[in-house]
């Protein structure tokens, strides 16, 4: 007999299509509530949709003992449960090393993990545990730094580049949290989410407390509920620039005047896709769409230079410089 959760968890899934019968999933699991609860849930509805579900746990060696405590705990909560749990962990130096900060570093070797793994394991999918506390604070955070409709839209619930699929960003926290303690399951505790450092913590810990106290106690359903609508109109933005820049790409060009000649919010899109088709899919941040969008009005010969790449407008196209 499933919980009251999993039946919320199975109806949000017919709902939305994600993880249809069949899928081979696996499971990113750090040992804290979230990552916890979404294994455990996926293994109730396994029977019912024929998932068939593996775990996954990279050790970031960041907290010392405390990282091969979590992945002590997965390892042992896997065997329990009678599943594969694969492993890995930071090479020493990799991300306290690394250029970028110290977060942004072990994301990215988290998930270059989680990838290799997914293939290793045989898997459709790679199931993250974001719920829809972390999607209240990813639009707030997205608002205070300035945002267009793609950041309102908060975190998708499919990444298909990356094989990644979030199912919970319909539950809360808290009921994660009491799920676990339901299935008599401790997980482990990350003390450095208690400390008020980062952006995020600090709009968890303190200001989202803040708003829900002093303007609006349902202030994360507020937020959620604007990504969702968010995100709906950013699909349906998405079909129409699809459709645009079919028609005006040519191979490794663009052609200038029909683009110039879209809605800017459809003419940003196609830009964006561009540069995917170019292979620069990072560089598509607002000031360098709106610096392509300038060089569409702009007389032959004019560059535009991005990381790694420039664009030159020649004969009424947009095209890569080839040095």
């Amino acid at each position: 007999m499933m919980t009251k959760l999993a039946h919320r968890l199975q109806a949000h899934l017919l709902k939305t299509g994600l993880l249809p019968h069949g899928t081979r999933v696996l499971v990113a699991c750090s040992g804290g509530p979230d990552s916890v609860a979404l294994l455990l849930l996926l293994l109730e509805l396994a029977p019912v949709r024929h998932l068939a579900v593996t775990a996954a746990h990279y050790e970031h060696g960041l907290r010392g003992e405390a990282s091969r405590e979590d992945a002590a705990f997965v390892a042992q909560l896997c065997e329990s449960r009678g599943i594969m749990c694969k492993t890995g962990a930071a090479p020493r130096g990799s991300i306290e090393g690394a250029a970028e900060s110290v977060e942004t570093a072990a994301r990215r070797l988290r998930y270059a993990f989680l990838e290799r793994a997914r293939q290793a394991a045989g898997a459709d999918a790679i199931c993250t545990a974001h719920h829809a506390d972390d999607q209240a604070e990813t639009v707030l955070m997205h608002l205070l730094r300035g945002t267009g409709l793609d950041g309102l839209a908060g975190i998708p619930a499919v990444d298909e580049r990356r094989h990644l699929v979030r199912p919970l960003l319909a539950l809360r926290k808290a009921e994660l949290v009491a799920y676990c303690e339901e299935q008599g399951i401790t997980p482990r505790h990350d003390a450095t989410n208690d400390v008020p450092d980062g952006l995020r913590n600090r709009v968890r810990l303190k200001l989202l407390p803040q708003l829900a106290a002093a303007y609006n106690p349902r202030i994360r359903e507020g937020l959620c509920r604007l990504a969702s609508v968010a995100g709906e109109e950013r699909a349906a933005l998405d079909v129409v620039a699809e459709d645009a820049f079919q028609r005006l790409s040519s191979g490794s060009r663009l052609e200038a005047r029909g683009t110039s000649k879209l809605p800017h919010a459809i003419a940003r899109r196609v830009l964006r896709r561009y540069l995917a088709a170019l292979g620069h899919a990072q560089d598509v941040s607002l000031e360098r769409t709106e610096a392509l969008l300038a060089l569409l009005h702009a007389e032959g010969g004019k560059t535009v230079e991005l990381p790694g790449i420039t664009i030159m407008k020649e004969h009424g196209w947009l095209r890569p410089v080839v040095f």
